[in-house]
């Protein structure tokens, strides 16, 4: 890593330490905004790490992005600072001019709004949302090509919703919506390409949060006593405790090679078959690892884990959340298997059994 690189994650870190405490998430949770957190992760400039310097950022790389995503994620950051980063990162690939605050990818994997005679129509059922965003950057087709649109939250029809985890998403509804701006054909960024990097950055949360399980739960069962002994001395409890530190390093290890294959490609948004199986891959593992760690990390506090005052519970319902966004396990594995499928039907007879393993292991 990069000295600059990681200055940034250690001024995040002290950030985030100093404001976003588990009070500040419950609280943001019950509808009060954190002003301070907002301002002060403005003010540090990290909504632009992923902007090129020329546009006017941080000019960081994709694993100080992502690496920041992942230690927000270790907080419940209660800011929309990962949907801002990729929003940012797109207006920066489209050409298009940046604002100084907080703005969205309205993107959710599904059918893209269509632009004809300079207006756009759609619907983008679950887009990730904030009351504080000031832009929404909107993916459109046009004619076969990608576009980008901007437009305010007030000339848009948006239907506030909450995630599982609280966390501001809407259905949003475009009715021959004039954009802001609007960019030249993209050939750099595809439809499934942003599927690609938006289900990366949900692998990242998810490790993030999933790390953060493991302290609160290591911590715990030291400090928890039951017939006399702590319960980490019980060796059910350990058994689980080691489960849990298996996964989530598991996750870790399949997001980190994803984010290594995606940085080397070079144009993150464009849809690759290089870097397909590897980010399948880290949101597959990172989405089945977050139903094992939350049962593990909640049989390992019992009721405490559910309390609104202790903060385990607002990691669980996050990578719960996560885990359904930008595609299930399910949705990735099926498109693990199209493509070593599809790899395979040159091979000649009898040798595809052998080359299965080479494919998904490379």
């Amino acid at each position: 890593m990069e000295q600059t690189d990681q200055l940034i994650l250690d001024t995040s870190q002290r950030l985030f330490v100093d404001h976003c405490g588990a009070d500040v998430v419950n609280t943001a949770e019950n509808g009060v905004a954190p002003t301070r957190l907002h301002t002060a992760i403005l003010e540090a400039g990290l909504p632009l790490a992923w902007v090129p310097e020329a546009a006017g950022g941080v000019g960081g790389s994709l694993a100080l992005g992502f690496n920041l995503i992942r230690q927000s994620a270790s907080f419940a950051l209660a800011a929309p600072l990962a949907e801002t980063l990729v929003a940012n990162r797109v207006l920066a690939e489209s050409g298009l001019e940046l604002g100084d605050s907080w703005s969205v990818l309205v993107f959710d994997g599904g059918s893209l709004p269509t632009l004809y005679d300079g207006k756009v129509n759609g619907v983008v059922e679950n887009a990730p949302m904030h009351t504080g965003v000031v832009r929404l950057v909107v993916p459109v087709s046009d004619q076969g090509t990608m576009r980008m649109a901007t437009f305010t939250a007030d000339n848009v029809s948006i239907d506030y919703r909450e995630s599982l985890a609280g966390e501001s998403r809407a259905r949003v509804q475009l009715n021959e919506a004039c954009p802001l701006e609007l960019s030249p054909a993209i050939a750099d960024i595809t439809e499934q390409g942003l599927m690609q990097f938006c289900a990366l950055v949900r692998a990242c949360q998810i490790a993030g949060a999933m790390e953060r399980m493991t302290e609160l739960t290591v911590a715990y069962v030291k400090e928890r006593q039951q017939f006399g002994r702590a319960l980490g001395k019980f060796q059910a409890i350990q058994h689980k405790v080691a489960d849990i530190a298996g996964e989530s390093a598991l996750a870790n290890a399949a997001v980190e090679q994803a984010v290594r294959e995606l940085s080397a490609h070079g144009q993150p948004f464009s849809s690759n078959g290089d870097t397909l199986l590897s980010v399948a891959t880290a949101k597959v593992v990172a989405s089945e690892a977050a139903g094992t760690v939350a049962r593990l990390a909640h049989q390992c506090h019992g009721a405490m884990g559910f309390s609104f005052e202790y903060p385990l519970q607002q990691y669980s319902r996050r990578i719960w959340s996560w885990r359904e966004e930008y595609g299930s396990e399910f949705y990735w594995s099926e498109r693990i298997g199209l493509a070593v499928a599809n790899e395979l039907k040159g091979s000649p007879t009898g040798q595809s059994e052998s080359q299965v393993w080479d494919i998904v292991s490379r």
